[in-house]
């Protein structure tokens, strides 16, 4: 299946933090979480419409919680990342396209910088 993907990159502290989804319009969606290239949280589901991950995680200041939320809108799809409550700016925004079964991701070389008609959001959108 065509499966079409997007990503939101933030720096949090030292780690690099990716969210991804993709989606394929026969109805399949599937996110992943990743800390420095490892995935942490997976998850996908036939018509899914939305998606929250938390993360326990390591501040200067003690433990505390990554959360992102993913949702789907009727112009794309919404990702917001928070630590302990903050909003969190995402530093880059990218998309894909591939062909591939459930639960499948395109290769690094396939994911570029999304463009102004991308599903991507270029800025995160406040809860609905």
């Amino acid at each position: 299946m065509l499966l079409i993907g997007q990503a939101w990159v933030y720096r949090v502290g030292n780690a690099l933090v990716r969210v991804e989804n993709a989606f394929a319009w026969i109805g399949w969606a599937q996110e992943r979480l990743l800390v420095n290239d490892d995935a942490t949280r997976t998850a996908g589901a036939w018509y899914g419409l939305s998606r929250d991950f938390k993360e326990d995680w390591l501040t200067p200041t003690g433990e505390g919680e990554l959360s992102v939320r993913l949702r789907s809108r009727v112009n794309g799809i919404g990702c917001e990342a928070r630590l302990n409550g903050v909003l969190l700016t995402a530093e880059a925004f990218l998309a894909a396209r591939w062909r591939g079964s459930r639960n499948s991701w395109a290769p690094a070389e396939a994911w570029s910088p999304a463009g102004k008609n991308s599903w991507i959001a270029d800025a995160p959108h406040p809860p609905e």
